[in-house]
């Protein structure tokens, strides 16, 4: 496995927040419409005698329509997202496969901290100071993102 695969697992776990984002917020406009009374109006002359018009008359209703058009893009995006979740549940176990494979136990931490738990160098270097007090040199962020670099140099 190379970096560039662990990365695009984390830009499917970003593509999945976009699309929950997207929902969430289609849902509430669609709540927004179900609770309010969301209404539109428009004003519409009754007729013209000549050129003069008749009156006017204000035309209100429910945008069925606007609803219905983003009742199905809710749809679509539910099924993108569904698909997104089955191929990201595939390449973490593939993920957690070839992590679960490297013999050193700190490699092993850096990149599960790094690529499965989505953290930054610097907070992958707070983890890993937390779960190593007793190692006699602190990691740094630097440190950890070099000791990932030369992993990846030796395969």
């Amino acid at each position: 496995m190379t970096v560039e695969e662990l990365e695009q697992y984390d830009s499917a776990l970003a593509r999945i927040d976009i699309l929950k984002e997207s929902i969430g917020r289609l849902e509430k406009k669609l709540e927004k419409m179900e609770e309010k009374g969301y209404y539109v109006s428009d004003v519409v002359t009754k007729g013209k005698k000549g050129k003069k018009a008749l009156g006017t008359v204000r035309v209100k209703g429910f945008p069925n329509k606007e609803y219905a058009r983003c009742s199905k893009i809710i749809e679509r995006r539910m099924g993108m997202l569904n698909e997104e979740l089955e191929k990201t549940e595939m390449q973490a176990e593939e993920i957690e496969r070839y992590i679960g494979g490297i013999d050193s136990m700190e490699i092993r931490n850096i990149l599960t901290l790094r690529y499965v738990g989505r953290l930054t160098w610097l907070q992958v270097a707070h983890q890993m100071n937390e779960k190593y007090k007793k190692k006699s040199g602190k990691y740094t962020s630097d440190s950890c993102r070099c000791k990932h670099d030369r992993f990846f140099e030796k395969k």
